[in-house]
């Protein structure tokens, strides 16, 4: 199966993954302040999607909606042909939703 085809089941434990790298990450870095914890993001789910990728996963930066406040900050990346079609993690603050955007229903 290629990546960019992940079940709907995958697609949840993907998001159960993600989020609990994020929640444990957030815990961890919280009382070193807002700025850091706006700077930490963006490292973090860079270097969450790096990790994806490298188990063989096709995810790109399709928007970057950055904001010191790190609440406010979205990240958005896709694996499919197109940006923004695919399974798309849709990162918001310490936390993602993990969706499918185009023509094929996900299994």
């Amino acid at each position: 199966m290629q990546q960019a085809q992940l079940s709907y089941e995958e697609m949840l434990d993907l998001q159960w993954e993600l989020n609990k790298h994020l929640r444990a990450a957030y815990l961890q870095e919280r009382s070193k302040g807002r700025e850091h914890l706006s700077k930490h993001l963006i490292a973090l789910v860079e270097e969450l999607v790096d990790g994806l990728n490298s188990k063989g996963h096709r995810f790109g930066r399709c928007e970057y909606g950055g904001a010191t406040e790190f609440e406010s900050s979205e990240q958005f990346f896709s694996n499919g042909a197109e940006p923004g079609e695919g399974v798309i993690l849709h990162f918001i603050g310490f936390s993602v939703q993990v969706s499918w955007e185009g023509d094929h229903e996900v299994a």
